[in-house]
């Protein structure tokens, strides 16, 4: 631990990475601790299976993910050793992050929002999770666990210690419902205990060809992937209606002007970067 971190506020954070290396992850994590005068510490999953590489920063565990689903599956691995190197983070919020927070967003201005309800998520007497509220636009009008016309994306989000255990009963509430990963997932059998509409969700966002909403847009399809999508969209979309059925959904974009202000700064993000002159 560095010596100024010693006096900042700790922050514990989980972080899945694919598209950029564990050193790049940790040297975007760090420009978001000095622009917030915090400190982050945790674990770092790798992703990018058979990549070779180490990180020599103390503050960060770093895991070779399997990869098996996708973010999620690093975010439960991740959490699983950060209960283990740090036995003090246990009760304690976790931020979880994958490397598209600084790829595709507005990283820092996200995450910053983010942690700034880190006090009261972590004083809420019930499941809570912090993080970017999406409403439902396509397809589905509410979600079909919580009745919540929205849910928070999961590129970056934070969880307090009582909604934890929902994040990592997902896959079993997967199995339940019938998500098999062997299966096509437009098998009539695919997801059987979904409903129905949960069910065409994910099938337009993933596999019907004439879908404004498909990823990913490309062929010939990969079917292990999709399936593994698949089970990450459930995910997202399981995790926030589980914490919405009893618990409570604390979003960084609640009003017009916190919404506005988000929007702006995505905006600016990706044009930056579309001329090459942002930093991921």
């Amino acid at each position: 631990m560095r010596a100024t971190d010693a006096v900042r506020t700790r922050f514990w954070v989980i972080g899945v990475c694919h598209d950029v290396t564990p050193i790049a992850f940790a040297s975007h994590l760090d420009r978001l601790a000095n622009r917030m005068r915090a400190s982050l510490a945790g674990v770092i999953v790798d992703n990018q299976r058979g990549r070779r590489t180490t990180l020599a920063d103390d503050r960060f565990a770093l895991v070779a993910g399997s990869n098996t689903d996708l973010d999620f599956s690093g975010y439960r691995e991740g959490l699983t050793r950060l209960i283990e190197a740090h036995p003090d983070a246990a009760g304690r919020p976790v931020l979880f992050v994958n490397d598209s927070l600084f790829t595709k967003h507005a990283g820092v201005s996200i995450a910053r929002r983010v942690l700034d309800l880190h006090r009261l998520v972590e004083q809420l007497q019930l499941p809570a999770i912090a993080g970017k509220r999406d409403p439902y636009q396509s397809i589905m009008s509410r979600n079909p666990w919580s009745g919540h016309h929205h849910y928070v994306s999961t590129f970056c989000f934070l969880l307090n210690a009582r909604a934890l255990p929902m994040l990592e009963a997902l896959p079993l509430d997967a199995a339940r419902d019938g998500l098999d990963q062997a299966q096509q997932i437009d098998d009539p059998a695919w997801a059987a205990g979904l409903p129905a509409l949960m069910r065409e969700f994910i099938r337009a966002h993933l596999t019907y060809v004439d879908s404004p909403y498909r990823w990913p847009r490309r062929t010939p399809a990969d079917h292990g992937l999709i399936a593994r999508k698949a089970r990450c969209v459930y995910f997202e979309h399981r995790l926030s209606g589980a914490i919405g059925i009893t618990g409570a959904i604390v979003a960084i974009n609640s009003g017009p002007r916190s919404s506005c202000q988000i929007t702006l700064s995505e905006w600016l993000a990706r044009a930056m970067r579309a001329v090459g002159m942002g930093r991921p």
